[in-house]
């Protein structure tokens, strides 16, 4: 892995200053930016507070502080969560880590995913593409 090549962890954190005055974060030994910060995915949603652990060259992990996300009552469990991290299960495979920056991608990607969670919660159907949409 070239990270020369990559964002570094102050240039990611730089442009998401840059985008989101709702967001926050810190470098931390150099090597982990943390980044915590309110999406709403819609006029009418609450206002989630959303924290990401980003290690340069891995994939970020993404967890929803606060509301506590629901399961739908004839569900068993929330979709699109990693189960053995808690992390939100994106469509990371479409993410460059050495030309993307989180401000771009991962954030983006954050308020489809509380916007596709919100239709599920209401319907029980996951309606967004994934590697395993039918399982929910």
């Amino acid at each position: 892995m070239e990270i020369h090549n990559m964002f570094t962890l102050y240039q990611q954190l730089e442009r998401i200053n840059q985008t989101y005055s709702n967001w926050k974060g810190y470098v931390k030994y150099r090597k982990v930016l943390y980044l915590k910060g309110v999406v709403k995915p819609t006029v009418i949603s609450p206002e989630y507070i959303i924290k990401i652990t980003y290690i340069q060259g891995e994939k970020p992990k993404i967890y929803v502080l606060s509301p506590n996300l629901e399961i739908h009552p004839k569900k068993e469990k929330l979709p699109h969560i990693w189960f053995d991290t808690g992390s939100l299960c994106l469509d990371l495979n479409e993410y460059n880590i050495k030309s993307d920056l989180l401000a771009e991608s991962i954030i983006v990607w954050v308020t489809w995913w509380l916007y596709y969670y919100e239709i599920w919660l209401q319907t029980g159907r996951w309606v967004a593409k994934g590697t395993h949409p039918d399982k929910w």
